[in-house]
């Protein structure tokens, strides 16, 4: 906008320069062709003083030797005519009175009239000046004295002159655009870059940020308090849903409390019970994250340094959902479980049972879980072969309260890939999702590595065996 702003100023101010420097460089060429003009014209009036007795007398050699010498001092022509135009005497030979600038300039002089005053020298033109003036004895014309004046150095004086000009145009220019115009155009754009900060700062979460709307033009007004608003409405929702988990999560405590206290008060743990003894554990957990989606994240514990096995993890949680899948007749196949050490903190089995329940709910069978090393990364990868997502879809997985518009109708809440997002990122992982080749949907959970990476295959390259 700034760029565009000043491609608009600058061209305009370079117009009123210019238009402002025109009458100053009309006057320095003016001036120097009335310089030259007024100088020879008196050298003529002395000519055609000097002319007079000769050309009544006829002994026109001692005049001829002054046309001579003034051509040699000044290098100008000067030769003397008689008043039928014939040269009576000359400093150069060669002198044409019928070309028809020079019989236009005599018939004027011989007819009694004075010069009119030359144009202005400007670099560009060529041609001498002719200077004039009529010999004249008791008011009868005799004859006329003409000078042919070169321009050279006039018009390179002029040249001179307007560079230095140009030159000054410039600098002013650029003192210009420095001083007025780039302040200018910083004074007229900031509302806007201060909205477009607020926007970008908006996007990335700060929704308390708001944009001043005092001073400002009544368009950039109602700009900035409809911008106020939309930001104060979204930081309200987002409070809204704060504590909305909050409330659910304090809310689920109890009942969890009360069915863990029940389950462990039996006499003898049958494997079942067992089972469900882990799973209102793993429930406790879930009210643990939906708590941390509320407000902030723990830290990570920087001491871990040998962390666990990932593959590890993962197979033995898989023995579990082999059962549920196999239960409800869904395939569910075990691909490449690569050996990778990631930070024993991640809840690994709260995080793959969103992605399988995910999978068996929304996708289509077969589903493969796989854990493969990707140089400094470890990837859970989880693929089904169902409908997949489109791009746009693809762009908000793990978006609180986000659900599908294919999936709207199945039961869920839009918080199980939020809270797989956020335990991952919370361990400096990400989650990456992406089409499946031939149909389907590719969830990865990428994690840093603790242990250093094995001499394998690019991950492309494990897809392509």
């Amino acid at each position: 906008m700034r760029r565009r702003l000043l491609q608009s100023l600058v061209p305009l101010v370079i117009l009123l320069a210019i238009a402002a420097s025109l009458p100053l460089a009309n006057y320095v060429a003016s001036g120097a062709s009335r310089t030259l003009f007024v100088s020879r014209s008196n050298d003529a009036d002395w000519f055609a003083d000097v002319a007079e007795s000769p050309l009544q007398s006829g002994d026109i050699a001692t005049l001829r030797q002054l046309a001579v010498r003034y051509h040699k001092l000044y290098n100008t022509p000067v030769f003397i005519v008689d008043v039928d135009m014939r040269v009576i005497a000359t400093s150069r030979s060669g002198i044409n009175v019928k070309e028809p600038k020079l019989k236009t300039e005599l018939d004027r002089t011989l007819a009694g009239r004075l010069n009119e005053e030359p144009p202005a020298l400007w670099p560009w033109r060529t041609g001498d000046m002719l200077v004039s003036r009529p010999v004249v004895n008791n008011g009868r014309v005799l004859g006329a004295a003409v000078l042919v004046v070169p321009t050279d150095e006039g018009r390179a004086d002029v040249q001179r002159w307007l560079l230095v000009v140009l030159g000054g145009l410039l600098l002013s220019l650029g003192l210009v655009v420095l001083g007025v115009v780039r302040p200018v155009s910083r004074w007229v754009l900031r509302p806007l870059q201060d909205l477009d900060n607020a926007t970008h700062q908006v996007a990335r979460g700060a929704l308390d940020i708001r944009v001043r709307t005092d001073g400002r033009a009544p368009e950039l007004r109602r700009l900035g308090d409809s911008f106020n608003s939309m930001a104060l409405s979204l930081n309200q929702s987002r409070q809204r849903e704060r504590e909305f988990v909050a409330d659910a999560s304090h809310q689920l405590r109890t009942p969890l409390t009360s069915a863990r206290i029940h389950i462990e008060g039996l006499s003898r743990l049958s494997p079942t019970a067992r089972f469900a003894l882990a799973d209102i554990d793993r429930l406790g957990r879930i009210v643990q994250r939906l708590s941390r989606l509320a407000g902030s994240d723990r830290p990570v514990d920087e001491s871990d340094a040998e962390g666990m096995d990932l593959a590890e993890a993962v197979g033995e949680r898989l023995v579990g959902w082999s059962a549920v899948y196999a239960a409800d007749d869904l395939e569910l196949i075990v691909g490449k479980m690569q050996p990778g050490r990631v930070a024993s903190e991640l809840e690994i089995d709260d995080i793959l049972d969103v992605l399988l329940d995910n999978a068996a709910k929304y996708g289509q069978p077969p589903v493969e879980v796989s854990v493969l090393r990707d140089s400094d990364e470890v990837v859970l990868q989880v693929r089904d072969h169902g409908l997949g997502l489109s791009s746009n879809d693809l762009k908000k997985i793990g978006e609180r309260f986000w659900r599908s518009t294919h999936h709207r109708e199945m039961p869920g809440t839009g918080l199980g890939l939020a809270i797989v997002r956020a335990e991952a990122t919370r361990v400096g992982g990400r989650v990456v999702a992406t089409p499946g080749a031939g149909g389907g949907l590719v969830i990865e959970i990428r994690l840093p590595a603790l242990d250093p990476a094995p001499m394998l295959m690019p991950l492309e390259a494990q897809h392509r065996r």
